[in-house]
């Protein structure tokens, strides 16, 4: 697996398409966002074969940035399918977003068995909300915001973005590419406008006005209530042009739920997966949402196991690995991803089968764990 150059777009096409059914704009585009050393080639035989975009950023855990590489946008060409590459792929990509520093490498699935085959499970969600504009014309309140100009655009809502993201589970701490892809536009189809609450810049919206048929929010933030309302109050103006408009939200999504009445529904749903990179680093790395204890987990992989002893004080924690003792729960490697995130309760995995330990350290596990569900607002 190589850095991808300028000389390697045409072949970045060509598998896209192939494997996407991409057009040359939208691949030249998404690679000139993405910056093409963003992207790896894999060859066979000296060609290449294969294509993937490797993109450094990080998942918010417990009010912390756990330092990650989503892997987005694997294609192999038509004809090395079937040989058996994809595993060594996966292997190639871990191993580099390590050797970034990347503690866990997250992705969207094609086909889950594969990638949960080579350590891959789900984390947490990617929801597309959808509401009836005229039915936000029934939330009470006024709104007062303010339109940001393009080029300040990045500056001005970034700031909002990150207090947003320490009250969240698993949202991306964005990369330049992340940002690229959110605020960019063909035209002038994209408008900004940050939100006030008590004289605080409390929310903003990056609207995608391009489509008739309905409004796109490409970004949004609401750090109360009240924001969420104002926001809510706003879109609602835009219901003589636009019939609808679509977000991305959280499980527990504030617009939804400042809504007064019914007129949204669920448009779309998918998990990301995430593979842990280090267990022991990881642990150390994300929050714990003011949790204390300790708790001892055998982590079960293929070729490697994990004692390891967290520790956990004023939501912080510390990890030791091979500490003497026994273990509290025992797990195995691929499911852990899906524990470490909070995706799913350590009663539900232990349901499952997928988690094994006495009842009380099942449920001291849940404490641990616990917080908000997880989810992102972008599809890599």
């Amino acid at each position: 697996m190589r850095v991808a150059t300028n000389s390697d777009i045409e072949f970045i096409v060509a598998a896209y398409a192939s494997a996407f059914a991409f057009g040359r704009d939208r691949t030249t585009a998404y690679v000139e966002h993405t910056d093409v050393t963003n992207f790896h080639v894999i060859e066979h035989s000296g060609r290449p074969a294969a294509v993937l975009a490797l993109i450094e950023t990080g998942h918010w855990l417990g009010g912390r940035i756990v330092p990650a590489c989503n892997i987005a946008h694997v294609a192999i060409m038509p004809e090395y399918r079937g040989l058996g590459i994809a595993g060594t792929i996966l292997d190639f990509a871990a191993s580099e977003a390590a050797n970034r520093g990347a503690l866990v490498a997250s992705l969207f699935a094609s086909t889950r068995p594969l990638y949960r085959k080579f350590g891959f499970e789900l984390a947490g969600s990617e929801i597309i909300y959808e509401a009836d504009t005229r039915e936000l014309y029934k939330v009470m309140g006024q709104f007062q915001c303010r339109s940001v100009e393009k080029a300040q655009t990045r500056l001005a809502i970034v700031p909002i973005y990150a207090e947003h993201c320490r009250t969240q589970a698993g949202v991306l701490h964005r990369s330049d590419a992340h940002w690229n892809g959110l605020l960019h536009a063909s035209g002038d189809e994209l408008s900004t406008y940050v939100f006030e609450h008590d004289g605080q810049d409390a929310g903003y919206v990056v609207l995608d006005t391009g489509n008739p048929e309905g409004l796109v929010l490409r970004d949004w933030v609401a750090l109360s209530g009240a924001t969420a309302r104002q926001i809510l109050k706003f879109l609602g103006t835009f219901s003589t042009v636009y019939p609808r408009v679509r977000w991305h939200g959280a499980p527990q999504d504030a617009l939804t739920f400042e809504m007064p009445d019914k007129g949204w529904h669920l448009f779309h749903q998918e998990e990301f997966l995430m593979r842990i990179l280090s267990p022991k680093l990881a642990l150390a790395a994300r929050g714990y949402e003011g949790a204390s204890g300790q708790l001892r987990i055998d982590v079960r992989g293929p070729s490697q196991n994990h004692s390891l002893l967290l520790t956990v004080e004023g939501g912080i924690g510390a990890c030791e690995e091979d500490a003497p003792g026994f273990a509290d729960i025992t797990i195995g490697l691929a499911q852990f991803a899906t524990l470490y995130s909070g995706f799913r309760t350590a009663q539900f995995l232990a349901k499952a089968g997928w988690i094994v330990g006495e009842s009380a350290a099942i449920k001291h596990c849940d404490n641990i764990f616990a917080g908000p569900a997880p989810w992102v607002g972008e599809h890599f």
